[in-house]
């Protein structure tokens, strides 16, 4: 796709002259406009990289048409010409994001350079935009990474639930990720193209919560003045997360055995049933066996829902996966937060990979999209975490002296190796063959190490561009 150059003026020898004279010296498309209201509706036709806009212009004059550039696509680069420039007007534009400012009469090389800077400001932006795009690209598993051993059963467990119409029972800790199966179940599945409908049961108070799933008749109770679908209804066809099952009422308990006995539903008022093509997928962070034994849970509605089920393993185990996890949540709260990808700096993934996450992998998500928030560079360093724990992660000698000393030999032994491998890994961009050098350690037992503490040479690497 060609540049583009739109140049406005109300000096009409002037704009026609620019035109031939910089259509001969870059090697682009230059449209031109007479005021900015010809400039206005051009743009909205015409995918435009620079506009060369003069500031005085009547009726509206180049300021007001750099805020109305600057509304339509942010992107576009404005460079601002008067025979009238100031330092004040210079200012005045920088301000309403102009890209640069060029006083008249100008040197035809000067103007020349800046509009290629400009174009190459442009070309730079939309690689950078395509970059982040493809980047932020979503996938069925876009939430969920990891190599463990317990993570790739999980993946494997999706993929063959997904092939089926079976109900699902996801269970595991809070923050491990229940939702993001639920939501891979169905993305990879023959419902994909109809709807998943969440319900969030605790947030609901049981009246409300059984109006809302079943739906109710005009006059079933006072203020339904009309007929309303439930959401069993309007997930017809495709799929219905019910998010932490534990909480529900028994007598929703009861209504909900009933779907999943005779796949029917009765709105609140009917007299009459009618059946529903819909799957369900349930989780909890509860024991519903311990519920069972002290009544409040359904046995006929747990052998019901766990027809097959999943459990999601706590951050703990997956212990292994933490680096790529680092990673991923890295790029997603780049992408949210619309910003480059941060890098963490050894000491943090240090801090990173000895801390307990009782919050599981959003805890980590939370912290990690904290820490970027408020870091003003490019690596995450110890600076963001608080004063306490930096000073209990600092002081590595502060052990426990109950423990054995052969224990505490080995984690003391173990946090300066993986601290010393991050480093290293970091100041040499992951080449291990550099890193043997600079440490004096042999490549085969330099790899060895790194194995054996679970290091990812990948995340050290600079990444390159695509070709």
């Amino acid at each position: 796709m060609a540049d583009t150059i739109l140049i406005v003026d109300d000096e009409v020898d002037l704009l026609y002259g620019l035109q031939r004279t910089i259509a001969m010296e870059i090697n682009c498309e230059v449209f031109v406009a007479k005021n900015s209201f010809d400039a206005i509706k051009l743009l909205k036709d015409r995918a435009i990289d620079v506009v060369l806009s003069d500031v005085c212009m009547p009726e509206m004059d180049g300021i007001s048409l750099l805020r109305a550039i600057k509304e339509h696509n942010p992107f576009i680069t404005v460079i601002m010409m008067t025979a009238y420039g100031t330092i004040e007007m210079a200012v005045k534009a920088i301000k309403h994001g102009a890209y640069d400012f060029i006083p008249k009469p100008f040197e035809e090389e000067r103007l020349i350079h800046l509009l290629k800077r400009g174009l190459e400001r442009n070309r730079l932006m939309r690689e950078n935009n395509r970059l982040m795009a493809k980047i932020c690209e979503k996938s069925p598993f876009e939430n969920m990474v990891g190599q463990s051993a317990p993570m790739l059963n999980v993946f494997q467990a999706i993929k063959m639930l997904a092939k089926t119409d079976v109900t699902v029972l996801i269970l595991g800790e809070t923050g491990t990720g229940k939702d993001l199966a639920a939501q891979a179940i169905h993305d990879v599945s023959n419902r994909s193209n109809k709807q998943m409908i969440t319900v969030n049961c605790p947030t609901l108070p049981e009246t409300i919560l059984e109006s809302e799933l079943f739906g109710y008749r005009k006059g079933a109770f006072t203020g339904a003045y009309n007929d309303k679908k439930g959401l069993f209804d309007q997930a017809d066809g495709g799929t219905i997360f019910l998010d932490e099952i534990g909480d529900l009422s028994f007598s929703v308990q009861t209504k909900l055995l009933r779907v999943l006995q005779a796949k029917e539903i009765r709105p609140l008022g009917d007299n009459k049933s009618h059946t529903v093509n819909v799957r369900i997928i349930a989780v909890t962070n509860q024991d519903l066996q311990k519920k069972i034994a002290d009544h409040s849970f359904r046995q006929d509605l747990y052998y019901r829902l766990n027809v097959a089920s999943l459990t999601m393993p706590p951050l703990r185990d997956i212990r292994e996966d933490i680096p790529l996890l680092v990673k991923h949540c890295l790029k997603k709260t780049a992408c949210e937060l619309k910003v480059q990808p941060k890098k963490i700096s050894p000491e943090i993934m240090n801090y990173i990979l000895e801390k307990d996450w009782p919050g599981n992998v959003r805890e980590l998500e939370n912290t990690i999209q904290g820490w970027t928030a408020i870091t003003q560079g490019d690596i995450i360093s110890a600076q963001v975490i608080p004063d306490i724990e930096r000073a209990k992660h600092k002081g590595a000698l502060d052990f426990d002296i109950a423990q054995p000393y052969k224990n505490l030999k080995e984690n003391v032994i173990k946090g300066f190796t993986v601290s010393y491998l991050h480093r290293l890994l970091e100041h040499t961009g992951g080449n291990i063959t550099l890193a043997a050098q600079v440490s004096g350690i042999k490549r085969q037992s330099l790899q060895k190490i790194i194995k054996r503490y679970k290091i990812s040479v990948e995340r050290f690497r600079t990444p390159q561009l695509p070709t």
